[in-house]
């Protein structure tokens, strides 16, 4: 039977003031918040969390304001409701849910989650989760090793640019004695390494690359 993801219920302001991070000098609340979102948003996709997060509403007369997205639902009370009030609804239409977390360091709430068996985390301890989580970066894959014994070698923009060019230089000189290819043919075979400013390269591979290009170049 597959383990059902954990639901985290976050109290919002309590988590702002927690921490400096998300809310500098003269920044907006609204500004705060989304800051937190973003920072939420990539922890339940790493940590793959559902995430309810709860602001206190200011307004008698509007609708509570809820907003979704793929990892975090938020919601806000209507005055003079408050978002532990919301909180302590949640925990007790899920008595007992072992997938059900709150997080918030109001000891009301903490009480509210205890009476119902949910789980709680303050919010100093859970910023520490979080900051870990958001910060954390899967290891890169091992690029694939390349020594030329492929049967089709890949080659990047800069290399079949630079083939390209050596191509099209013996074309233009063929007809003359200065083609370093005419030359290499006619004199003794010397050390090639790869290091010289211009490698040369014989007929056949000259026609195996010819090739190769030809059917990259096809629709």
């Amino acid at each position: 039977m597959a383990t059902k993801k954990e639901h985290l219920l976050i109290d919002g302001y309590n988590l702002l003031k927690a921490s400096p991070l998300f809310q500098g000098r003269g920044d907006s609340l609204e500004r705060g918040r989304n800051r937190l979102q973003q920072a939420l948003a990539a922890y339940g996709r790493r940590a793959d969390k559902h995430i309810t997060l709860y602001y206190d509403g200011t307004s008698a007369a509007s609708r509570p304001a809820r907003a979704s997205g793929p990892y975090v639902a938020i919601e806000f009370s209507r005055y003079p409701q408050q978002a532990d009030d919301l909180i302590a609804q949640a925990v007790a239409q899920k008595h007992g849910a072992k997938w059900l977390r709150v997080i918030s360091s109001d000891r009301a709430v903490q009480r509210s989650a205890a009476r119902h068996k949910i789980r709680s985390t303050c919010a100093e301890d859970f910023l520490d989760e979080l900051t870990g989580t958001v910060q954390a970066r899967p290891e890169p894959e091992p690029t694939p090793a390349r020594d030329g014994t492929e049967p089709h070698p890949p080659l990047d923009a800069g290399e079949l640019e630079q083939w390209e060019a050596l191509f099209r230089g013996p074309e233009k000189a063929a007809a003359t004695e200065s083609n370093p290819l005419n030359r290499w043919q006619g004199t003794r075979k010397t050390v090639r390494n790869g290091t010289e400013p211009n490698p040369l390269i014989d007929a056949r591979e000259l026609a195996e690359w010819e090739a190769l290009f030809q059917a990259k170049r096809k629709p």
